[in-house]
């Protein structure tokens, strides 16, 4: 008998590689979460996406543990069957992570921390205009918080 040849299909495993998705501690999950984000949040459409958010209190012990952002990506059933919502949360899931860099960098720098959760008003198909009006929404939510960011802090001592 000969041995066996080994396989092509899989991949070295290399830590060097940077992978490209969003790490599983930065996605919102949870019911009480989502409840008291859809109860307490600020809200502002653009286009076609809306953005809600929350700015949440953690414990002091627990705060370098926990995520600075926290997102959940929203397709509702009236956008169409399931093949189109996933579609739909692909799109709007790659075009935050890609546009993301500016938001974790005001968040880091004012050490505060954000539920945001994205849903879809009507149907995607075209990656770019996507992409073009999370970054219009990214950089609106960056002001939102920049205006909130002082009455945040007082409550928070």
């Amino acid at each position: 008998m000969s041995e066996k040849e080994p396989n092509n299909l899989l991949a070295p495993l290399s830590t060097d590689v940077e992978t490209h998705q969003l790490p599983k501690l930065s996605i919102l999950r949870g019911k009480s979460a989502f409840e008291k984000l859809f109860k307490n949040s600020t809200i502002f459409r653009l286009g076609s996406i809306s953005f809600r958010f929350r700015l949440v209190h953690f414990a002091k012990s627990n705060s370098t543990s926990e995520k600075s952002l926290q997102t959940a990506f929203i397709a509702p059933k009236h956008i169409g069957n399931a093949v189109t919502r996933n579609k739909t949360k692909r799109l709007l899931r790659e075009s935050f992570r890609t546009s993301s860099s500016e938001l974790h960098h005001f968040l880091e720098k004012n050490s505060i921390n954000l539920h945001l959760v994205l849903i879809a008003r009507y149907p995607h198909s075209d990656f770019e205009l996507v992409k073009c009006e999370m970054r219009k929404g990214l950089n609106n939510l960056i002001e939102n918080l920049a205006h909130d960011i002082d009455t945040f802090k007082c409550s928070e001592e």
